[in-house]
């Protein structure tokens, strides 16, 4: 039986199944700055992200509460893909309205009553969806499904592609045509899944020779022919042009996203398999992984090669070192992973302390943390809900060795 998207997009969506009353959803981020002052932050998730429904629903129910600021309201339609002081007021002001929807939440936090009451019937945001939100950062060029870069277009000296020899850039996942050509393995997995083929195929209607020879991988060199083929299409303006809106607009179609996300997390997945050595590595220092741990494990699995044996074999004994709590495991990881330079140990410190500085605060983050914390993230991990709860994510999430041969629990 085939892995079937859309059933893999529905279970992934049910996977964290009901939470508690009053569990907390999202939190306007914050962060306290080089003076001192403790100053409000923004989240902001993709146009198919978790906020859009929760904003657009609030902002249907503020129209109806006596005394709702009428440009808060506005601010909620204009950016609905911002948990930002201005949406905080906004929601502000549903609290003063609906003070029960908001019950046991502290100020600026989200419960996830409030979604099942602006919302009934749809499932709240899965736990994937919360750590996507925080990987998305690692894809900074290419945050969403509908985000596509040419690399070679990019200055000299500018931020690098999701690998060394990138070509094209899409997604937040970072599919690339380059060493991995995995953006062209996604293109051969959807064209291979009878549910995504025939919208791929009339999208690249005026490209259909391209598509066959990028999905076309029979060849053994298949990848190192890649730069070939995309050398003419970059060359030509229009066709360069045509290639970035051809993978775009196919992102508006839910079957596409689900099946591009099936492909880096199902059966053979790219990143799953990448967050499957993570997992071997808890297993080799006895941790039960948690609600965090996964979403470091696939934050870092955008942006770093797997974890060969070796490196896991340097890094068990720095966890056991470390203590025997999981943040201190996570940081023990962070600090023991080699970097190709200092700028960039400098700048991904900070981003992987968001996954430790919920347990320190930030003022127990070391200086180097809490400079390159400030400067590239200041998220935390429980700004999206995540606890450090035992977490082991099903099939139909990331498809783990676990998981077995065989079909992902949902498939078809």
């Amino acid at each position: 039986m085939r892995w079937c998207c859309a059933a893999w997009l529905v279970a992934t969506a049910l996977a964290a199944g009901p939470a508690a009353q009053g569990q907390v959803l999202l939190r306007q981020p914050s962060y306290v700055d080089d003076a001192g002052q403790t100053r409000p932050w923004r989240l902001i998730a993709g146009k198919w992200g978790l906020l859009s429904p929760l904003t657009a629903a609030a902002a249907r129910e503020l129209d109806l509460c006596p005394h709702a600021d009428p440009a808060a309201i506005a601010g909620l339609r204009m950016s609905p893909n911002r948990l930002d002081a201005s949406a905080g007021q906004a929601l502000q002001s549903l609290r003063a309205c609906h003070g029960a929807w908001f019950e046991g939440a502290e100020p600026g936090a989200i419960p996830e009553t409030l979604w099942r009451m602006l919302l009934p019937g749809q499932a709240p945001p899965s736990l994937l969806d919360r750590a996507k939100l925080l990987a998305a950062g690692a894809a900074a060029q290419t945050p969403d499904y509908d985000q596509v870069v040419w690399d070679w277009a990019r200055a000299p000296g500018a931020e690098a592609g999701a690998d060394p020899g990138a070509i094209l850039t899409w997604g937040p996942f970072k599919a690339t045509a380059g060493y991995g050509s995995t953006l062209q393995r996604v293109l051969a997995a959807l064209l291979a899944d009878p549910t995504t083929a025939a919208i791929v195929r009339d999208h690249f209607r005026d490209e259909p020779d391209l598509l066959a020879r990028l999905a076309d991988h029979r060849d053994p060199a298949w990848p190192q022919n890649q730069a070939a083929i995309l050398r003419p299409v970059f060359d030509d303006p229009e066709r360069r042009e045509g290639l970035r809106v051809i993978l775009a607009a196919m992102s508006v179609h839910p079957e596409i996203r689900a099946g591009y996300d099936a492909y880096f997390l199902g059966p053979n997945g790219y990143l799953a398999g990448r967050m499957a050595r993570y997992y071997a590595l808890y297993a080799r220092v006895g941790l039960t992984p948690t609600e965090l741990d996964f979403a470091f494990f696939l934050d870092r699995s955008l942006d770093y090669p797997p974890l060969d044996d070796a490196l896991i074999e340097a890094l068990a004994p720095k966890i056991l070192e470390a203590g025997p709590a999981n943040w201190q495991a996570r940081r023990a990881i962070a600090h023991g992973t080699p970097f190709t330079s200092e700028a960039a140990w400098n700048f991904q410190i900070g981003r992987d302390a968001v996954y430790w500085i919920d347990a320190v605060g930030q003022g127990g983050l070391d200086p180097a943390e809490n400079a390159s914390w400030v400067r590239n993230s200041r998220l935390k991990a429980s700004d999206v809900g995540l606890r450090e709860r035992a977490y082991a994510p099903p099939c139909s999430v990331v498809f783990l060795p676990a998981c077995g041969a065989g079909p992902a629990p949902g498939a078809s």
